[in-house]
């Protein structure tokens, strides 16, 4: 149907009038246009195609890659850390590649907001530490490689929650297989994962061997992990425990204050309370530690 604007030009040439119901066409097409979304570009630093975006000397991780990339893999970039939530803008990804890149830190949960993730390959890189939240909410992920970095150690749980993997590349770093290192042996005997195989690099009796074939039992030591459980309102230079009447307390010491606090365990809540508060010279504080020690 015409606009009615057209049917008013009467009997102006019947060319003209196909002419001006073309322009209105248009501009209602473009009109159109302008109302849909503009899909990010490809960035400069990387080569895109439909499926796959490969980003080469990149500065900093870019956040324009187009939305439907599935694949998406950095080659030696110039970056020096991976922050936390770097990819939030590319939720379809199912595979991430770095490999001979500079970066050495890597944040707790850089890779959130990736729920499809299966592969993810970290080689060849200069990482020297990992967090152990690096991998949190990486349930889809199958392959990892963290395959010929600078690793010394790996963090307790580092694969917690991860409960989709089949295969772990760790080789190529330098493992120091101290106490620190005991979690990973009782892993390797557990997990239905593949593992290639590892070796130690120190300390020098283990030099050489394969993690895979170390006992737990060979570890010489008890692994204790400190958790903040309560802040307590004192600057101390001294904390001490003491038993009385079948009841453990704490004492804090604050020689530059004279002041001696006392704190008794709570059974019921659960927590320390006020039990005492001495007050005096500095060495009134020292000789009542001095005593209760």
């Amino acid at each position: 149907m015409e606009p009615e604007w057209i049917k008013r030009m009467g009997n102006a040439s019947r060319p003209f009038r196909r002419i001006a119901y073309f322009l209105c066409l248009l501009c209602m097409l473009l009109l159109t246009e302008g109302k849909k979304s503009v899909k990010p570009k490809c960035p400069a630093s990387c080569t895109c195609t439909k499926d796959n975006a490969l980003c080469e000397n990149a500065r900093s991780i870019p956040t324009s890659v187009p939305p439907d990339v599935i694949s998406l893999s950095f080659v030696r970039s110039a970056f020096t850390k991976i922050p936390e939530g770097s990819f939030l803008l590319t939720p379809s990804l199912q595979l991430l590649l770095f490999t001979s890149n500079s970066f050495d830190v890597i944040s707790d949960d850089a890779f959130m907001g990736l729920p499809h993730l299966e592969y993810l390959f970290i080689e060849n890189n200069s990482i020297k530490s990992i967090s152990r939240n690096t991998f949190r909410g990486l349930k889809s992920l199958i392959h990892l490689s963290l395959a010929n970095n600078n690793l010394q150690t790996l963090p307790k749980d580092i694969f917690k929650g991860l409960d989709s993997l089949t295969n772990v590349d760790l080789r190529g770093n330098t493992f120091n297989c101290d106490c620190k290192l005991k979690w990973l042996v009782e892993w390797l005997g557990s997990t239905n994962a593949t593992v290639e195989d590892i070796y130690c690099e120190n300390p020098p009796e283990y030099k050489k061997r394969k993690i895979n074939s170390i006992s737990p039992k060979e570890f010489d030591c008890i692994i204790t992990e400190f958790a903040v459980y309560e802040s307590l309102p004192y600057q101390s230079l001294s904390v001490d425990t003491f038993s009385y009447m079948n009841d453990e307390h704490v004492v804090i010491a604050q020689p530059f204050t004279g002041k001696c606090i006392f704190l008794e365990w709570d059974h019921v809540e659960g927590s320390f309370r006020n039990y005492d508060n001495i007050t005096g010279m500095n060495n009134a504080c020292q000789i009542t530690l001095h005593y209760l020690i």
